[in-house]
């Protein structure tokens, strides 16, 4: 029978390396886009007019009314925190590696906001954001949550279709 804390039932260090390598690489991107004053133009500038295109469908506000939108940008935060927390707890893979993930992502979202405020001319800190970083490191660490005792569940499943029968 394999428990929880044994990590038997953890994928093989390859994947989960492959994993915190697109972590890092993504927290990288992420933290270097929020705090450019830039962002918008290097996005024009990768994805030409693709981005110009996607940015017209997604403003809603011509055909939507726009009390309904959120006004801020928080879905993006909620996002980019909630996929960095996702990664960085399926590199650890470890039930205390949950704690650790929350605490370490959260904390890295809030030097970012600190950082925006600090480095860039263009962009400020905001409670809000500070709040949506919270909630997206929460999310990402239940959905990593899901994850392990799914995976926990298939490979006890696997392994138990293995055995001889007595």
């Amino acid at each position: 029978m394999t428990t929880f804390g044994t990590g038997q039932a953890r994928p093989p260090l390859a994947i989960r390396l492959s994993i915190g390598l697109i972590g890092a690489c993504a927290l990288a991107f992420n933290v270097v886009l929020m705090i450019s004053d830039r962002a918008p133009r290097v996005t024009r500038e990768i994805f030409g007019d693709f981005a110009q295109r996607l940015s017209d469908r997604l403003d809603a506000s011509t055909t939507v009314d726009t009390g309904r939108l959120p006004g801020n940008d928080a879905i993006v935060h909620i996002g980019v925190w909630a996929f960095a927390a996702l990664l960085v707890a399926l590199t650890l893979w470890r039930w205390w590696g949950l704690l650790v993930t929350a605490t370490a992502v959260f904390a890295a979202s809030i030097v970012v906001e600190i950082g925006q405020g600090r480095y860039s001319s263009s962009r400020a800190v905001e409670s809000s954001d500070v709040t949506a970083n919270a909630v997206g490191v929460m999310v990402g660490t239940v959905v990593a949550a899901g994850c392990m005792l799914l995976w926990s569940a298939v490979s006890a499943a696997v392994r138990g279709s293995r055995r001889p029968s007595r």
